[in-house]
């Protein structure tokens, strides 16, 4: 039986370029991340025949992820869109072009658990699926959420990992394999 760790609360989640299998940029801080929810997309069918079900058919074709953070963040907004990121005294600048198209990219989030114990879970290979949003309201704080696809990286992360380590250990993309790290 596997270890089962009580968690409670998103503590980080990263992001970094998606280069090739296993190969990924710099990773990089969300700040202030409020959500991190992953599902595994599953396809399913049944056969039917002599009024009662044969068989079942199920199986993971894909991920899906949304993510919302505390942060208007042009750097991490740049790994996310595709789009071009420059810096110059006075102001920060993204310009995101008709053109573009999004960026593959690993996204991975960190929720604390029970004993010291920490949960990480993994999305290998994803790009934005639907609309970025900025939301500006009187009185509240401006919270940009997105959704994302995930797809099949291969054969060494498959569609996403879920990793339970025995101590609290730092966030990584790819995820750390050695426990306290």
């Amino acid at each position: 039986m596997g270890n089962q760790t009580i968690v409670r609360g998103l503590r980080n989640v990263k992001i970094a370029a998606w280069n090739a299998e296993n190969d990924y940029g710099t990773a990089y801080n969300i700040l202030g991340a409020r959500e991190f929810s992953v599902e595994f997309v599953v396809e399913t069918d049944e056969l039917r025949g002599d009024d009662v079900v044969l068989d079942r058919f199920s199986k993971i074709v894909s991920v899906s992820a949304r993510v919302e953070y505390a942060a208007v963040d042009l750097q991490a907004l740049e790994i996310l869109s595709g789009g071009t990121f420059t810096s110059v005294a006075g102001y920060e600048d993204l310009m995101i072009g008709a053109e573009d198209l999004t960026n593959y990219f690993a996204i991975a989030g960190k929720v604390v658990g029970s004993q010291s114990r920490d949960v990480h879970m993994f999305v290998p290979k994803a790009r934005v699926s639907g609309n970025f949003g900025y939301q500006a309201q009187l009185d509240q704080y401006l919270l940009p959420s997105l959704d994302i696809e995930g797809v099949k990286e291969g054969t060494i992360n498959g569609f996403g990992r879920i990793r339970n380590f025995s101590l609290a250990t730092t966030l990584a993309i790819p995820l750390s394999t050695t426990s306290g790290s």
